[in-house]
C-alpha cells in the first residue's frame, strides 16, 4: 500500500514518521513561531554531535511510576516484584517540583518538554497545569505519548487549551482482536472514539495543536495489520509514527519476549552506531534520577539527581560528558547500558543477532 506523502526516518530506520499533511515541524513550528524553528535546528546540529547545549533542548519529566495497562512490549507487563525494580509506584514528581525545574529550564534556554517515562501521564491529575505553565514559561514543544483510555472529553479540552503542541497515542493495531493482545486492559472502541473526539474537539475549540500522532509498534503480533492501519488512520491523525520493536527485557523474559520480533525488520545499525540522544535531551524521572536518553533501556544509566544538584550541574557533569563522549567516538560498547541498547533490536537483515551486533564494534 503506497504511504502518505511526508515520510522521515532516523539514522537507524528504527522509527518513521509519515504523514499526508506535511512535515509535522513545520505544521507547529507555523503556529508558535520562529523560535520552534531555531529549536529544531540546535536538535540537528546536538543530534550528529556538532552542538553540545549549554542546558537540555529536551527535557522528559517522568511525573509517576504507573500506568494502566500491562503491555507485553512494556515492563509494566512485568511481575509486581520484577516492576519494582525500576521504579517506586509511591513516588512521583510533585506539581511544584516541575515548576521548579521548568523554572531553571527556562532560564536557560531549554526549548521543549515531553511529559513521559515508564508511565501513562493522563493518571497524574495535575497535567493539564503542567502543560500550561511550561507554555506560560516560553516552551515551544510540550507533548506526551498515551495509550488513550483515559483521554476523556473533560481532559481533551483542558489539554488543548493548555496549548499542548503534541499528543501521542499508542494503538499498535487496526483490529480489535490484535488490539486485545497487544493493549492488554484496554477497551479498542474506547480508544478509537477518544482519538477521533479529541480531534474534533481541537476543531470545535479553533486550534491546529496539538498535532495528532498515532503509534505502531511493529511486532509478530501485528506486522500484518500496518497498511490496514494506515488507511484507517490517515483521515483522522496528523501523523504516523512506525517503530521497531526493542527487547528491553532481561535473563528469562528477554528470551521469552524475543518471540515479538517481527519477520519484517528494517533496522540497520550501520557500521558504527551512535545514538544522539544525549547531546540533546534528558529525562528526569518519578525519583528525580537524571538519565542521558528516554529509553527504557537506560533506566540505569542514572548522571544524576534534582533532588542533590541543578539539572544544569547534572548536564554538565562528568558521567553526563563521558556518555557523550563515547557516543560521538562511536565506543557505545564501552558503556555496558548503551550496548545492551543498541543491540536490542533483534537480527538484522543479514541474520546478526544481538550478541553478533555487539561483538563488530
Amino acid at each position: 500500500m503506497a504511504r502518505p506523502g511526508f515520510e522521515a526516518a532516523d539514522s537507524r530506520n528504527i522509527s518513521r514518521l509519515v504523514s499526508a499533511k506535511g512535515d509535522p515541524n513545520a505544521i507547529i513550528a507555523a503556529e508558535v513561531g520562529p523560535r520552534y524553528l531555531d529549536y529544531r535546528r540546535q536538535w540537528d546540529l546536538a543530534r550528529t554531535f556538532q552542538l553540545r547545549p549549554p542546558f537540555p533542548l529536551h527535557v522528559d519529566y517522568e511525573l509517576i511510576y504507573r500506568c494502566n495497562l500491562r503491555c507485553p512490549i512494556c515492563i509494566m507487563s512485568l511481575p509486581a516484584e520484577e516492576r519494582n525494580r525500576w521504579g517506586d509506584s509511591s513516588l512521583s514528581l510533585s506539581l511544584d517540583t516541575v515548576k521548579e525545574l521548568l523554572d531553571e529550564g527556562a532560564a536557560k534556554g531549554q526549548a521543549a518538554v515531553g511529559l513521559n517515562g515508564i508511565c501513562e501521564p493522563l493518571l497524574y491529575p495535575d497535567l493539564p497545569e503542567i502543560v500550561a505553565y511550561a507554555r506560560s514559561r516560553g516552551m515551544v514543544d510540550v507533548m506526551f505519548n498515551t495509550n488513550g483510555l483515559l483521554l476523556d472529553e473533560d481532559r481533551s479540552r483542558a489539554l488543548i487549551r493548555a496549548g499542548l503542541t503534541r499528543i501521542m497515542i499508542s494503538l499498535d493495531a487496526a483490529t480489535e482482536e490484535t488490539y486485545r493482545r497487544i493493549r492488554i486492559g484496554s477497551d479498542f472502541e474506547q480508544v478509537r472514539e477518544n482519538v477521533r473526539r479529541f480531534v474534533r474537539l481541537r476543531q470545535e475549540i479553533g486550534s491546529n495543536l496539538p498535532i495528532v500522532r498515532v503509534s505502531f509498534c511493529v511486532t509478530r503480533v501485528n506486522e500484518h495489520e500496518l497498511d490496514d492501519f494506515i488507511r484507517v488512520w490517515t483521515p483522522v491523525a496528523d501523523f504516523f509514527s512506525i517503530q521497531q520493536y526493542g527487547n528491553t527485557f532481561e535473563g528469562d523474559h528477554a528470551d521469552d519476549r524475543a518471540r515479538l520480533f517481527p519477520r519484517t525488520r528494517t533496522y540497520d545499525p550501520g557500521p558504527a552506531p551512535r545514538c544522539g540522544q544525549p547531546w540533546k535531551r534528558v529525562m528526569v524521572r518519578h525519583n528525580g534520577d537524571v538519565m542521558p536518553c528516554c529509553d527504557a533501556s537506560g533506566l540505569g544509566l542514572v548522571v544524576g539527581n534534582v533532588y542533590d544538584a541543578p539539572l544544569e550541574d547534572i548536564w554538565l557533569g562528568a558521567r553526563a560528558e563521558r556518555i557523550r563522549r563515547l557516543q560521538s567516538q562511536g565506543l557505545y560498547d564501552r558503556e555496558p547500558i548503551c550496548r545492551a541498547c543498541m543491540t536490542k533490536w533483534g537480527p538484522t537483515a543479514d541474520g546478526q543477532g544481538r550478541e553478533a551486533q555487539g561483538a563488530r564494534h
